[in-house]
C-alpha cells in the first residue's frame, strides 16, 4: 500500500507544479501584425528619433484572440511576437520614465469614448494615435506637419464629462498597447496569493541579571593660582617744542624812506598876518620908547 501511495502523491505534485507554470495569469503570447487603419505620420522624438512612423489602429493577437489596440509606447519597438505580456491597469504602463498618471489614464480613456470606431476612417484613426502618444509623450513627442486632427481631439477633452471606455494595458518586452478590457479579464500585476506559511512561536530569550556598574570616584580638579597682571608704566606725553619763527637773513638797511611833511602847520595866509603883526608891534614900541624914560622917572619920585 505505502509504495502505491508513493507514486500518487508525486502525481498529485507534479500536476499542480504544471498548473502553476502554465498559468495564464503569469504571460500571454502577443502577436503584433502591425496598421490596421490608419496613415503615415511625421513624429519626433526626445530620444532622438525623426522621421516617418505608421499611426493608427493596430491588429493584435493575444494568445490567439483579435483584437484592436493603439500603441502607448512610441518610445519602443515593436516585437512581432513575444510570450512575456500581462494584462495591468494603464496606470502601471508604459515603463518608467514614461508611466501613465491617474488623470493621463483618464484623458485616453475618454478620447477612446469619444472618438474610437472599429470602422473610424483612416486618418481619424492616425490622429487618435497621435493625441494618445502626446498624453504619453508630453514635451517629449512632438508630431511635424499633419495631425490628422489630434489637436482637435485633445482640445474636445476640456469639455467632455462622459464615461471613459473600459480599457486595460498590455505590458511586456515590446511596445505596450491598450485595449478594450476583455471579459472577466482583471489586473495581473499583482501576484496570486500564497499559502500562508505558519509562523514559528517566539522563543523567550533570557533576560541576562543586570550587573551593577560602579560609579568613578569623581577626582578632584586643582584650581588654576590666578596669575598677577603687571600693570603697564603709563608713558609721559612729552610736551611739544614751539618751532621758532623763521628769522629773515641779514642783509643791507632798506633806505629811510621821506619825512612825511608835518601836520597842523600854517599855511602861508596865517604866516603873512602873524609877520604883519610883529612889524606893527615893533612900530608902536619904537613910537612910544622916548617916553619911556620920563616915565622912569615919575615913579621914581613918587
Amino acid at each position: 500500500m505505502a509504495s502505491i501511495a508513493r507514486p500518487t502523491l508525486a502525481l498529485s505534485v507534479a500536476v499542480a507544479l504544471s498548473l502553476v507554470i502554465t498559468n495564464p495569469a503569469q504571460a500571454h503570447l502577443v502577436e503584433d501584425f502591425g496598421i490596421r487603419n490608419g496613415a503615415p505620420a511625421h513624429i519626433s522624438l526626445s530620444t532622438g528619433f525623426n522621421g516617418f512612423v505608421g499611426a493608427g489602429i493596430k491588429k493584435v493577437r493575444v494568445d490567439g484572440l483579435q483584437m484592436d489596440a493603439f500603441c502607448i509606447d512610441p518610445f519602443t519597438m515593436a516585437l512581432r511576437s513575444s510570450p512575456g505580456y500581462k494584462f495591468v491597469p494603464l496606470t502601471k504602463a508604459p515603463e518608467a520614465p514614461w508611466t501613465l498618471s491617474a488623470s493621463r489614464a483618464t484623458e485616453i480613456s475618454d478620447l477612446w469614448a469619444m472618438f474610437y470606431s472599429p470602422n473610424m476612417t483612416a486618418n481619424k484613426a492616425a490622429g487618435l494615435q497621435l493625441a494618445i502618444w502626446e498624453i504619453v509623450g508630453g514635451d517629449a513627442f512632438t508630431v511635424i506637419g499633419k495631425d490628422y486632427g489630434s489637436g482637435r481631439m485633445l482640445a474636445a477633452l476640456q469639455t467632455y464629462s462622459g464615461l471613459g471606455a473600459n480599457l486595460i494595458a498590455l505590458t511586456g518586452p515590446g511596445q505596450d498597447y491598450v485595449v478594450l478590457t476583455p471579459p472577466g479579464q482583471g489586473d495581473e500585476s499583482t501576484p496570486p496569493p500564497h499559502r500562508s506559511t505558519p509562523t514559528p512561536p517566539p522563543h523567550s530569550t533570557p533576560t541576562p541579571p543586570a550587573h551593577s556598574t560602579p560609579t568613578p570616584t569623581p577626582h578632584s580638579i586643582p584650581t588654576p593660582t590666578p596669575h598677577s597682571i603687571p600693570t603697564p608704566t603709563p608713558y609721559s606725553t612729552p610736551t611739544p617744542t614751539p618751532t621758532p619763527a623763521p628769522t629773515r637773513p641779514p642783509g643791507p638797511t632798506p633806505p629811510p624812506g621821506p619825512t612825511p611833511p608835518p601836520n597842523k602847520v600854517p599855511d602861508s595866509g596865517s604866516t603873512f598876518s602873524l609877520f604883519a603883526s610883529a612889524i606893527l608891534a615893533l612900530l608902536a614900541i619904537n613910537r612910544f620908547r622916548p617916553a619911556l624914560p620920563a616915565l622912569a622917572r615919575v615913579r621914581t619920585r613918587r
